[in-house]
């Protein structure tokens, strides 16, 4: 009798996993199988993010879906605006990203993603008003800049990815410093911290101290934050954090807005 159960149950199993519902212990297999294209490469770690020696790849990153099948970077953003999926990058030994790598992402995942996202909702409103001092005592106020294009930048001094992306937005500052280009540094520490930093570090936006106030109002909840208003004072981009496009796409917006 125990024979015959032994032969019955193998029979039940090899149906089941035939019309597909092993296919997560399948699945898990084939991953495992397929990740010669990560040879070499070790995934990013959240000290790695701190370290000021971690860099992008010059020549571009290869982007993966969930099977190890090189995607095209609209593919990859498709599939992460969904909120389905979360990335991983990985490194080589020179702590050089070369890879991105799409995963499912957990229920936590999807609502802190959520949450993070919400300022990508302002996109197209009027944006908030605001009257700010910076570091220097030079005012700024939305209704004064009016007709002119502001880059807003969210950050904080113990920030590591917003101190990291710093020198190309300098260079952004100075590629427009003759157009009709505001950049405002919104920083959620006091004056006295802020001049501590700048001994050290070179920030060429106005930055405006004590900026919570404001990040609130703008639905900041993650750093760091940039946003871009338009002529007429309408939100027209968002992003959050600090990735291999954030200046390049930051860049492309200020200039189709130069050009209207």
């Amino acid at each position: 009798m125990k024979f015959r159960c032994t032969i019955i149950l193998t029979i039940l199993l090899s149906s089941f996993n035939s019309i597909g519902l092993y296919a997560q212990n399948t699945d898990t297999t084939k991953n495992s199988l397929n990740k010669e294209y990560l040879k070499g490469l070790t995934k990013v770690g959240g000290r790695d993010w701190s370290s000021n020696d971690l860099r992008f790849a010059k020549e571009g990153i290869i982007n993966y879906n969930i099977d190890g099948k090189i995607i095209k970077e609209n593919e990859m953003k498709q599939a992460l605006t969904s909120g389905n999926y979360m990335s991983d990058h990985y490194m080589d030994n020179k702590k050089v990203i070369k890879a991105v790598v799409l995963r499912m992402a957990t229920e936590d995942e999807k609502k802190r993603k959520k949450e993070r996202e919400a300022p990508s909702e302002l996109i197209g409103k009027d944006a908030s008003i605001f009257t700010a001092f910076d570091i220097n005592g030079n005012e700024y106020s939305l209704n004064n800049l009016k007709g002119k294009i502001i880059v807003m930048n969210f950050w904080y001094v113990e920030c590591k990815p917003c101190v990291r992306e710093m020198p190309e937005l300098n260079i952004l500052v100075e590629k427009y410093k003759n157009k009709d280009v505001v950049f405002l540094g919104f920083a959620t520490n006091d004056k006295s911290k802020i001049d501590s930093f700048l001994k050290k570090n070179i920030f060429s936006y106005n930055i405006i101290p004590n900026s919570k106030k404001i990040a609130a109002e703008y639905k900041v909840l993650a750093y760091p934050t940039h946003l871009i208003i338009d002529k007429n004072s309408k939100i027209v981009f968002s992003t959050i954090g600090f990735g291999s496009r954030t200046i390049t796409d930051i860049e492309k917006t200020i200039e189709s807005l130069i050009k209207e």
